[in-house]
């Protein structure tokens, strides 16, 4: 087996003192000797303590820069392990890898454009190199990003599209287009350098949008596309799978405050007057088009607040604007394309019980989250859009790991017939405004520290809108399994 790190010398310093503090105990109190005692059966019928943390199958992050800074087990939470050691050699010394598959399997029962199965299975590469620990160069992140995805089902009729409930707000937000038979891309490769102890930081290179921006953590389980960003980003945000070339800093002078700007390559929503062609998406490119893009970008900034009304009781506020330059699409063939996009967000997150403030930290507890969003109805499909619900760990007896949520989400289709119209079940375009609402619940259940299964059901009013709705009310029930290996 590889030799460990220096740095695991400290984790024998650690357990000769929980050695020490398990003798002290032994004369504690008849109470927390009990706890002692339960939180060891617990330990060893294989509970998980801490609360799931809502993971996102498909938008990536890199590992967490603490763990490069203490003696930290890289194979745990993995269902392959260390891989004899090479994953806590290479973890010591600055790459840390991780795999992600997650099978998504989903059956609309009724309504939507068609009845029937879909599904797809998202499977995540990822590589973060940190440099202090494998060069000495302090404060530099680089990050690599690979996913493959592929449709478990045959196309529907009318669009030729796999997912058949004929939502334009997006059933499943880690799904691909809906008319792309698969996806094999390096999805993210950039390079991050932090400055002052990461109160100053700036990244370069192609990246996911939808890690520092519009990001509820609160709501990052749910399957609803709503869930991950305001449909009024629809089909501008470069994210999975349009993730594109961008320069972004973040400045966090202190731990209550936080404000973030990009510019990212906006090429995947333009449009040539021309040809009558839109772009083909940033996803599965490189960064020539950030350098020559004909003027179209995506420009966002986000500004954050957070609090404690106590330390079981985190919440957070975030107010950002965006706009998309250049000629850009519309879901309306041959309306000649808008110009310069404008849009608006808000979100909050609210922890309103956790039984610990460990636990709070972590994610856990009860939290309630929301975002709102707006986009000129003259240049946009979606004016406006709203979500909001709850999520929570901890709540379960004797599974604090497990996961459940109900999330309700609501969006104004714009009136302007050149911008958008939905669709017959034949395929013949339907009246433009109208709505499309959604309500989502699900149990996730933590089976293992690297599995977890996940039942659901999604209701959507009215899919793609309408005045009057061509569509009928969807009914979909979903089951994923979660295995990180």
């Amino acid at each position: 087996m590889l030799g460990r790190h220096p740095r695991a010398t400290k984790l024998e310093r650690v357990k000769f003192v929980c050695c020490v503090a398990a003798i002290l105990l032994a004369g504690a109190p008849s109470s927390v000797a009990a706890a002692d005692e339960d939180a060891q059966i617990r330990q060893k019928a294989g509970v998980l303590e801490k609360p799931n943390r809502y993971p996102s199958p498909s938008v990536k992050q890199p590992a967490p820069a603490a763990w490069f800074r203490e003696s930290h087990d890289w194979g745990s939470g993995n269902l392959s392990g260390d891989w004899l050691g090479v994953r806590n050699f290479l973890g010591d010394h600055g790459v840390a890898l991780g795999i992600r598959y997650v099978p998504i399997l989903m059956g609309n029962l009724t309504g939507g454009l068609d009845r029937g199965f879909f599904g797809g299975g998202p499977l995540g590469v990822t590589v973060t190199v940190d440099t202090e620990s494998l060069i000495g160069w302090k404060g530099g992140t680089l990050f690599v990003d690979y996913e493959f995805f592929n449709w478990y089902n045959t196309r529907y009729s009318p669009s030729n599209g796999y997912d058949p409930t004929g939502s334009y707000v997006g059933s499943n937000t880690n799904f691909i287009q809906n008319t792309d038979k698969f996806l094999n891309q390096v999805a993210q490769l950039y390079y991050r350098q932090s400055f002052f102890d990461e109160k100053l930081s700036f990244q370069f290179g192609k990246m996911d949008s939808n890690v520092t921006f519009a990001a509820v953590g609160a709501a990052g389980a749910f399957q609803d596309s709503i869930a991950m960003y305001t449909s009024t980003l629809n089909p501008y945000f470069p994210t999975y799978p349009n993730e594109a070339t961008a320069i972004s800093a973040t400045l966090a002078p202190v731990a209550s405050f936080s404000f973030s700007a990009a510019l990212f390559d906006g090429t995947t929503a333009a449009y040539d007057r021309n040809t009558g062609e839109s772009a083909s998406s940033t996803g599965s490119k490189g960064p020539d088009s950030f350098f020559d893009n004909d003027g179209h970008w995506f420009v966002i900034a986000q500004a954050n607040a957070f609090w404690e009304i106590d330390p079981t009781r985190p919440g957070s506020l975030g107010i950002g604007g965006w706009v998309q330059t250049g000629l850009t699409t519309t879901p309306v063939q041959g309306s000649g394309g808008v110009k310069d996009v404008p849009g608006v967000l808000l979100q909050w997150d609210q922890t309103v019980w956790a039984p610990s403030a460990e636990f709070a930290a972590e994610g856990g507890g009860v939290r309630f989250f929301g975002q709102f969003g707006w986009s000129d109805p003259e240049k946009n499909a979606i004016e406006w859009s709203l979500m909001g619900g709850f999520s929570a760990t901890g709540v379960v007896p004797g599974r604090p790991a497990d996961a459940l949520g109900v999330m309700g989400a609501y969006s104004r289709y714009t009136t302007n017939r050149a911008v958008y119209r939905s669709q017959f079940r034949s395929g013949a375009a339907g009246p433009a405004g109208g709505s499309e609402g959604s309500i989502e619940a699900f149990y996730l259940a933590q089976l293992t520290s690297s599995i977890y299964l996940q039942p659901g059901l999604l209701w959507i009013r009215t899919p793609g809108g309408g005045n009057p709705a061509p569509l009928n009310d969807a009914f979909t029930l979903y089951l994923l399994l979660g295995i990180d290996l």
